[in-house]
C-alpha cells in the first residue's frame, strides 16, 4: 500500500494528504515521522529529510506536495480533475504556498537564531521582516482572489489556501499583523467537515 511520511503540522504534508484524500487513492497509509532528528525511515525514503514524501509500493518514493497532489491525480480512483490544471488555479495554489513557505522559513529561522520556535528575535530581522510581509501580502491577495464556495470536489487552490490559513493560525496564534480575511474565513468554515481538511488539520 502507498504510505504517506508526514509530521503533524507541516502545511506541506497537509496538502499533500488532503489530495491524496480528495482524489481518493486507495489504501493509503499515513506515518507520522520526525524531519527535525534525522528519522530514519524518512531519510531512507527521502534524503532530504524533508516531508510529505509518500513511498509506493514498489519502494518508489515521491517528494514534494504538488509532486504528490500531481501523482494523486493520476493514481486515484477519482477521475483526474481537469481544475487542477487551470492557470488560475495553479497560480492561487502558488500564492498559498508561498505563504506556508514564508511562515515555515520564519520557525526555521527563529530555530537556527536561539533554537526555539517561539523567540521572536529572527522575525525583527531583514529576512524576517521580509517573511512576514510576505504572509501578510499573500493572505490579502488570496482572500481577494478566492472562491468562498468550493466545488464538489476541492481543488489545489482550496486545499491551498485553507491550508495557510490555518497554519498562521496555528504558528502564529494571536498574532497583531494578520490581516482580516473574511472569505478565507468563510471558505475555512464551509469546507471544514469536507473529509480532506477535517482529516488533516494540524495540531501541535
Amino acid at each position: 500500500m502507498p504510505t504517506l511520511l508526514k509530521n503533524t503540522t507541516s502545511p506541506f504534508a497537509r496538502i499533500a494528504h488532503a489530495a491524496l484524500i480528495e482524489a481518493a487513492v486507495p489504501d493509503l497509509a499515513v506515518r507520522i515521522v520526525d524531519q527535525w532528528n534525522d528519522d530514519p525511515v524518512l531519510l531512507a525514503a527521502n534524503s532530504a529529510g524533508r516531508v510529505p514524501c509518500l513511498v509506493l509500493e514498489d519502494r518508489t518514493a515521491i517528494a514534494e506536495c504538488l509532486l504528490i497532489a500531481r501523482h494523486a491525480g493520476l493514481a486515484g480512483a477519482a477521475p483526474p480533475f481537469p481544475r487542477d490544471e487551470d492557470p488560475h488555479i495553479l497560480a492561487l495554489a502558488g500564492l498559498a504556498l508561498g505563504i506556508c513557505d514564508a511562515a515555515v522559513q520564519t520557525l526555521v529561522g527563529r530555530r537556527i537564531v536561539s533554537g526555539n520556535f517561539t523567540d521572536t528575535a529572527f522575525d525583527a530581522g531583514g529576512i524576517g521582516i521580509r517573511r512576514r510581509r510576505a504572509m501578510v501580502d499573500g493572505l490579502a491577495q488570496l482572500d481577494a482572489r478566492i472562491a468562498e464556495t468550493p466545488g464538489e470536489r476541492l481543488d489545489l487552490a482550496t486545499l491551498g489556501a485553507v491550508t495557510a490559513l490555518d497554519y498562521v493560525g496555528l504558528r502564529f496564534p494571536d498574532a497583531g499583523w494578520i490581516p482580516s480575511t473574511p472569505r478565507l474565513e468563510r471558505l475555512c468554515a464551509v469546507t471544514a467537515e469536507r473529509p480532506a481538511l477535517r482529516d488533516t488539520k494540524p495540531f501541535l
